[in-house]
Formats: structure tokens, sequence, C-alpha cells
């Protein structure tokens, strides 16, 4: 397999290599065991490695799905040359002890409980002879290294603490002038009854001015930097944590309370008193201990289920506080014991080692953003360096392929919309300092608009000076294998380059994904032409149940007045899509989606595939059938009123910068737009609107082919058919797509 060439995703005709012999492709095995016969709703979790998987980590995550709640395990694990070596599991994840060097490996779980045994069948796996070694050390090392650093043990080196001040000394000097504005400012009071989301964001402002003066108490010794910041933490404290900020009632502040004090306690600990160390430790070990057992008393929900964007983020920063109070109360050890070691293991569950995120581009950001510190303090207290894990390496490049310089808006999942600036400079300068690569440094000198005196970005890592070019060779386009997300570009190191976006993913329409398998967003120009449609109102509400979360509010295929594909909260189905193919090239890129299975049954195939012809031509080409006649539709969104410029032809325009849409192929249709949606959004949003190409007839099945022009210049395009295979000239160029859907150019 060429680097620009990958067909039969996920598995990809992944090769093993074998000494001197030739290349002998590694085709995923589609045997059913238990592994697969577990259902979504016992255990969310896929087998880690999948079956044919070239891994860039040594050892890589080894994780499976959990068979029951009295179910133990045995991993065995088959090296190169045939030895086999086998290790108890209590639960549905190992962290291997050992790296593993370059070769062909396997691995099966044998599955104990009640019922008895099963054993699943082998899952091969190669590492790469380039893969980062990341062994985590038993929990017994990680708890005595954090219980034998001195206080404040939150905190990078003296060496590597001063190159951070001289650096960032502008910053810090905004910091101190932040805090001591601030100083005779009253004590907010406990928060009463109100909107969650409106609770929370008082919270986390109130944190961060703790956290801010507390910082600030660090690199000025002056009294009354510690007096604001101490007074703020106690009144913290004194909040009761089973109130109104209560874990069972706003998991996301109370998380951040106890964060919170984890800090000051480990900050301000050399200069307070045992009663103010105290009355900082309780309310703090009451709320950790609420959120250790939420996601880990009993079986641990968050190992089984990891599929929680609030859940894995708390279990991070629980596994931090546990290093932080390591030494000074029992329940640390435990905690540690249970939180940190799978903290580790799963890092981010909403991607593989190629460091994709399928909750969204938004949901990267906060996610990352909640994480970033505690990241620092693992690193920092117990020498574990989150930074080496596959995943955290490569995140990078999917922030660099998803939300590129200029880009005007992400591109999946809840709050794409939003153009987030400050939040993509800042977490993507402190991503590239914690976990640098030459295409994250490269990203990261690009971006600005950060808020400075955060600290996500004051306590990353130093900056190491060296120039940031664009690394030589770095594609125009990407395959995410691991959630089904490509990106397409006319030129990815120019802010006013073509983007497409595509999407087919196994993570479906889950949590903050949307039912919106096969479809696909264009920007160009730094400008939102074929857009994600709807706002992000906030999660469930009528807007996002109605509108936002469904198949028609995107650039995807509905049927029968907008019905569309399953939608998780609705039908606790996924609605999984598939990417099947991708080909990169110099002048065009191929990517093919099967969303068949995304629709509940309803439609027998949804297939599509883009053919991007670089740099402004995109072709969309879509096979559907039913066993139930449909009215096909084909829909598509923009910002602005769409014009229509002939039968079949319309016309979107933003700022400059537009995008024509011209059928070329299937059966009559009726366009018609609107810019309502189904229920508006809860706040003031301007106008967006909605088209869809109809089909005329009722039919039991449907191939559209549609060019999508950049820029509305002149084309000459024509579609033909001829004994199953279709013949697409545009201008110079040749499409063919034979009946089995494979595509070619010319």
């Amino acid at each position: 397999m060429s680097s620009a060439r990958c067909r039969s995703a996920p598995a990809c005709a992944l090769v093993f290599f074998v000494g001197a012999a030739a290349a002998q492709p590694c085709i995923p095995d589609p045997t059913p065991d238990w592994m697969t016969a577990v259902p979504l709703a016992s255990s969310s979790v896929a087998p880690r490695p999948a079956d044919c998987a070239v891994v860039e980590q040594s050892p890589p995550d080894l994780s499976w799905p959990d068979l029951s709640a009295d179910t133990s395990y045995v991993v065995t694990l088959t090296y190169p040359n045939g030895s086999t070596r086998s290790r108890a599991a209590a639960y549905n994840w190992i962290n291997w002890d050992e790296a593993l060097p370059a070769g062909n490996y396997s691995w099966q779980v044998q599955a104990n409980n009640a019922s008895g045994s099963q054993v699943s069948r082998p899952r091969r796996f190669s590492v790469d002879a380039t893969a980062t070694p990341f062994v985590v050390p038993d929990w017994t090392v990680l708890y005595n290294r954090a219980a034998a650093k001195p206080r404040p043990r939150a905190l990078p080196d003296p060496p590597t603490a001063q190159l951070m001040l001289e650096q960032r000394a502008a910053e810090f000097g905004w910091l101190r002038a932040l805090v001591e504005s601030r100083l005779a400012d009253p004590l907010p009071p406990e928060p009463t009854v109100g909107p969650a989301e409106l609770v929370t964001a008082q919270v986390r402002e109130e944190c961060r001015r703790t956290l801010e003066a507390a910082m600030v108490w660090l690199t000025s010794s002056q009294p009354e930097h510690l007096a604001d910041a101490l007074r703020r933490a106690l009144n913290l404290a004194a909040w009761d944590p089973r109130g109104v900020t209560a874990y069972a009632n706003l998991d996301e502040a109370s998380r951040d309370i106890a964060w919170t004090l984890a800090l000051a306690y480990d900050w301000l600990y050399p200069w307070i008193d045992p009663a103010q160390r105290a009355a900082l430790r309780a309310p703090l070990l009451t709320r950790a201990t609420d959120m250790y057992y939420d996601l880990l008393g009993g079986r641990p929900r968050i190992a089984v289920h990891p599929y929680a964007s609030h859940g894995n983020t708390t279990l991070t920063v629980l596994a931090a506080i546990t290093t932080l109070l390591a030494g000074d109360v029992p329940e640390a050890q435990g905690g540690l014991r249970d939180a940190l070691p799978l903290a580790i293991h799963w890092t981010s569950p909403w991607g593989g080692e190629d460091g994709a995120f399928a909750n969204g581009t938004a949901y990267a950001q906060w996610t990352a953003g909640d994480s970033l510190i505690a990241w620092y303090v693992l690193r920092w207290v117990t020498d574990v360096n989150l930074a080496g894990k596959a995943w955290t390496r490569n995140h990078a490049r999917y922030l660099a392929y998803f939300l590129p310089p200029g880009t005007p808006a992400g591109a999946f999942g809840d709050g794409a919309e939003q153009q987030l600036t400050e939040n993509w400079a800042r977490f993507g300068k402190a991503h590239a300092l914690f976990a640098p690569s030459p295409l994250g440094r490269w990203y990261a000198a690009q971006l600005s608009g950060e808020e400075r005196t955060r600290l996500d970005y004051l306590l990353a890592p130093p900056a190491d000076g060296a120039p940031a070019p664009y690394p030589a060779g770095t594609p125009d386009s990407a395959l995410f294998a691991s959630t089904g997300w490509a990106a397409l570009h006319s030129s990815l190191a120019d802010a006013a380059r073509t983007s497409i976006y595509f999407k087919s993913s196994p993570y479906g329409s889950y949590n903050h994904s949307h039912a919106d398998q096969n479809s696909f967003v264009v920007h160009a120009g730094g400008q939102a032409l074929a857009i994600d449609s709807g706002y992000y109102d906030g999660y469930a509400t009528p807007h996002w149940w109605q509108w936002y979360k469904q198949t028609r509010a995107h650039n995807a295929i509905t049927f029968d007045g907008g019905q569309g594909q399953s939608v998780f909260e609705e039908a606790g189905q996924v609605g999984r899509g598939t990417l099947t193919a991708f080909e990169r090239h110099a002048t065009h890129d191929i990517v093919t989606g099967d969303a068949s299975a995304a629709y509940g049954g309803a439609l027998s195939e949804a297939r599509r595939s883009l053919v991007y012809l670089r740099p402004s031509q995109l072709l969309v080409y879509d096979r559907l059938a039913s066993a139930t006649p449909r009215r096909w539709e084909w829909n598509i969104h923009a910002l602005d009123l769409m014009s229509m410029l002939g039968e079949g032809r319309i016309a979107i325009s933003r700022n400059g910068q537009s995008l024509c849409v011209e059928m070329l192929a299937g059966p009559a249709t009726q366009f018609t737009q609107t810019d309502q949606f189904s229920v508006p959004p809860a706040m003031a949003a301007a106008p967006q609107w909605h088209g869809r190409f109809a089909s005329v007839d009722v039919l039991p099945g449907a191939e559209f082919i549609a060019l999508l022009n950049v820029g509305c210049g002149a084309a000459t395009a024509s579609a033909s058919k001829t004994d199953g295979v279709w013949t697409v000239r545009v201008d110079a160029r040749t499409v063919t797509i034979g009946a089995d859907g494979t595509i070619s150019v010319q």
C-alpha cells in the first residue's frame, strides 16, 4: 500500500513485513467472537488495537468490550518468534508492561465468569519500526514518586520554571496587574439554584480567579497576593459539596472546584497553617470521592463506557488530584491506583493513534483545554509524559487539517459552526509546546488571538525559539481512519485555501456527534460556503433535538420530507458510517463512505464518493437504494440565500467567495430552499439557508452526480452511463465510476 492510496477502510489493507520476504497484506478477519457479540448497551469499547493495525506506540493500548459485571480476563500476547505471554486483567483494559520491538504480534483475551470461559479470536497488529516506547509504570511506582515530591509539587523543576518566567515575563506581568485589580473585590457568594450552564460558568470564573491569584503569589512572593489566593480558595472550600454545586447536580462545576482546591492546596501549602490546609482538603476530598464513585466505584463505569465527554476529562483531573494528595490522605492511594493508570491508558477515547477526535472540532478544543494543566501536572509530579502517547503526538496533525490557519469555522459536531479563534490559538499553541512536532509547531506559529494570561498557556513548556517552517512534503489531504474523517485541501499551507471535509464515522451520532454520515463541508478563501447548519444553543435543547443533530441539517442525503439517519439519543442506535476508500494524489483525491447502516434499516444502500479535482472542483457521487420507494433529497446549506442559475444549478456566495452546484446526472429533481429551522435556536442568531434537490418521483433507488465548482469559474462538464459505468468529463479530466463504485481519474 502506498502512502497515497487506501482502500477497504477502516483497516485499509494494512501491510505486514516479515524478514526479507515480499510484503503480504493483512486482511482483517470478520469472524464473530465474544468481543463482537457484546451489545453497545453493555459496553461501548471497541477492541484496540484493531485487527491488522500498525501501531506507532509500543506497547499499544489494549482494551476490549466488557462482557459482564462478573467477568475477569486473561490477555495473551503472541510475539514475532511465536512465543506467548499472558497477564491477568480485572477489567476490560490493560497497560502492557514492556516495550515491544518492531514486528508482528497478535493478542487475544480469555473472558472468565460464572457462565464459563470464552476466548476471542486472535487480532493481529504490527509494531512499526519508528514506534515510540511508552511503558506505564506500576501504580505503586507512580504513587511513591508523587508522595516523595516536595511541595509545591504541581510545578516544573526550577530551571524550567525560570526559563518559562523569562520567556513570558510580559504575560506574567499582565496577569499580576489583572490580579491586583481584583484585590478589593468582594468574594462571590455560593451559587443558588439557577440554569446549570450559568452556574457552571460562574463557578469556572471564580475558580480561574483563584488559581490566577495563587500563580501570581508563586511568582511575586508578595503577601497581598497570598492573602487574595487564600481568601478565594477558602471561600470555594466553604461552598457546600452537597449543595447546588454538588457533583450529583453539576458535575463540571464540582470538578472545577475540586481541581482548584487541589492546586491551591499544593501551591499554597508551604505558606499556610495546618488548619487552613485542612479547610481546603476536606471539601476537596468530598468532591473527589464523589467523582471516584461515579467513574470508578465497583465496576468502573468509565472503563466500560469511556465515550463520555465529561467523564473522561473528569477521570484525567481526578488522576491528577490523587497525585497532589498522595501522602496526605489514605484515600489518595486507592484513588491513584484506580484512576491514574486508566487515565493514562485512555488519554482520549475519541480517536485512535492517528490523533483524531470524533466528538467534533469544537469539543476537541474544549476537551484539551480542560485537560492541559492536568497533563502538565502528571508530567511534573509522576514523570509520566502524555506527550509520548501516539494520540497526543498526532493530535496536532488533526488540528492542522481540520482547523487550519484562517478557517472560518470547524467541521463537524456540536459547536462546529463557531469561530473559536481564541480557543484555536491558545490550545493550539499550548499543545504544540506540550507535544511538539514539525507540523504542530508550524501550525501554532500561524495562529494568533490567544488570551496570553490564561494558565494553560502560561504553564505550557518553554518554547525553543527555533523557526517553525512548513514541513516539506506535507500532503494537502489526510485520512483519519480511526474516526472516519478526511480533509482535502487545495494547499494546506495557504490561508486562502479551498478546504473540503468529509465524514463517515464509526462513532456515528453518539454524544456531541451528529447524524451526518457521508456529509461534507466546503470552505474557501476563509469563508464558509457549504456549511453544517444550525447553532449550538446548548446540549439537548429543542433546536438541538429537532434540527441541529438531525441529518436534514447537514449536506447529506435524506428522504420523504427530511427523514434521515439514526440519532443515538432518540433511537439507541449509533448510526455508524464507514469510510471505505481513500486515495491521495497530487492532482486529485478520492474518498468514499458507506452510510447504509446509519439509516436504521430504512435504506439498503447509501454510498457517497467525493472526487476532489484540485484546486477548485468537486464531484459528489451518491448511490442510494431502498426496499420501499422514496422521494430522495440531496441537501445543501449556506449562510446566505442561494441563487438559481437554471435547471439543477445553484450558486452560493459569501463575502467575495462562491460555490456553484450543478446536477450532472440523477432523477428529475425540484430545488427548494428556506431560511426556517424545524425549531429555531434559543438565542438570537443569523438566518441560514437550507436547500434541497428532491426527486420529483418516488423511486426505489437513485444516483446523483453533482459538480461543485469553487469560484464558479467556467467549466464544461457532462455525465453519461454505459453498461453500468459512469463517464464524467470535467474540462480536460475524465472520471470513471465503475458499476462496483470503483473510481478512476484521468
